[in-house]
């Protein structure tokens, strides 16, 4: 709430700023949620500000890491959302105590470098910057703030209740500041740790951008003897970077899995592997690193006519308002990609296992290919109306922010 406070008064303070959106993820896990969602949207209706709840409807049908997995769903559907709206960016109210809590969670499970750094200033989601300009203001100036404006807010009871680690330390907060730990000491340990990080990080961009390719159909390829030849550091996250580009996925990966999976390209170089969702293969002298079709396979969705959405975390895809119909998005397949290499001469010259991954739009018997990040082309002849850009692709290994590391 008061992130929203705050964006509403630097929007009115220039008429050239750009309008920004208000999302409220709504959990479905508590009964007073959709009242507090309603309640974000009028305090942005009486701001001037566009507003959008986004439902996530999984939560209970799962168990286990509750939390854990309502923050990736969060972040999921705000992607969607703003790729589906052309929105580039997008600012979270992350504070300097959440930031302390998650150095202290680390700690305790005996994190190094990465996961001490905590959250990052600047990250990406599936292609889109996150932006969090408050990591340095403790949660009680936030509240103030509202104080000062008339303003109230919700409060979670999650954030109270002591199953959860979060709310643990969080009660515990005291007695270590006690022990002079307190939250400004904690979030300055983590910001020059991030320091660190950074400079690691650049390394390991430099390393990519010198020995590695990214396609726009959604793969990369490292050379593998400079892979091996590289610092460790440098080399294990060179190989996270990939992973979690090709694959779509955000997650962390564990470091144990990195370094196992080094220590194999190493002793067995034409073995393949399989890690985050991702398949590496070697290709001669260089390691591909596709993503996986294993497993659930990889997920469909209905684009109508002018619509634009986020397919598999990893392309963004959108059907001209002038097609004809609805369509189903899903992958090509590694059978279709064959048989389609004669008509769209460009799939030819992919790998088998990156053109089975690409997005295909299918209209009854029609199958439509796109032109990477330029129109589309359809299989047998013609013009189509469906287009798809890789999110990841090619910037990422020059200018990806923050990379959160691992585990």
């Amino acid at each position: 709430m008061a992130l929203l406070h705050l964006m509403a008064e630097w929007r009115a303070e220039g008429e050239a700023r750009p309008d920004p959106t208000v999302l409220t993820v709504d959990h479905g896990l508590r009964a007073e949620s959709r009242e507090e969602a309603a309640m974000v949207a009028r305090m942005a209706e009486s701001s001037g500000l566009r507003h959008a709840i986004l439902t996530w409807t999984q939560g209970a049908s799962q168990s286990g890491g509750l939390q854990e997995r309502a923050r990736g769903a969060r972040y999921d559907l705000m992607a969607a959302y703003c790729h589906a709206h052309d929105i580039p960016a997008l600012v979270t109210a992350h504070h300097l105590d959440d930031q302390a809590e998650t150095f202290m969670m680390r700690l305790k499970r005996g994190s190094g470098l990465d996961g001490l750094a905590a959250i990052p200033e600047e990250s990406v989601w599936s292609g889109i910057a996150v932006l969090r300009p408050l990591l340095d203001m403790p949660k009680a100036r936030l509240a103030a703030t509202l104080v000062a404006a008339g303003l109230g807010w919700a409060e979670d009871p999650s954030n109270r209740d002591e199953r959860f680690e979060r709310a643990r330390m969080r009660a515990d907060g005291e007695a270590l500041a006690k022990l002079g730990l307190t939250a400004e000491a904690l979030a300055r340990s983590a910001r020059r740790l991030r320091r660190a990080r950074a400079a690691l990080d650049a390394a390991a961009q430099t390393f990519l951008a010198t020995h590695g390719v990214m396609s726009e159909a959604g793969y990369c390829l490292i050379e593998r003897a400079a892979l091996i030849a590289t610092p460790e550091e440098i080399a294990l996250r060179a190989m996270a970077r990939s992973v979690n580009a090709v694959s779509g996925r955000e997650s962390r990966l564990q470091l144990a899995k990195l370094e196992l999976l080094l220590e194999g390209l190493s002793e067995n170089p034409k073995a393949a592997h399989t890690l985050g969702g991702c398949r590496l293969q070697p290709l001669g002298g260089r390691l591909g690193v596709f993503r996986e079709t294993r497993g659930t396979g990889l997920p469909s969705l209905r684009l109508a006519p002018g619509e634009r959405a986020l397919w598999d975390n990893r392309f963004a895809v959108e059907l001209r308002s002038s097609a004809p119909a609805p369509v189903t998005v899903a992958a090509l397949g590694e059978a279709r990609w064959r048989d389609l290499r004669g008509s769209a001469p460009w799939l030819d010259g992919l790998p088998r296992f990156a053109g089975a991954t690409l997005p295909a739009c299918f209209d009854g018997d029609q199958i439509l290919v796109p032109t990477l990040g330029q129109g589309a082309d359809a299989a047998g002849g013609g013009r189509a109306q469906f287009s798809a850009r890789f999110v990841n692709a090619p910037s990422t290994f020059g200018q990806r922010a923050a990379f959160e590391g691992w585990n």
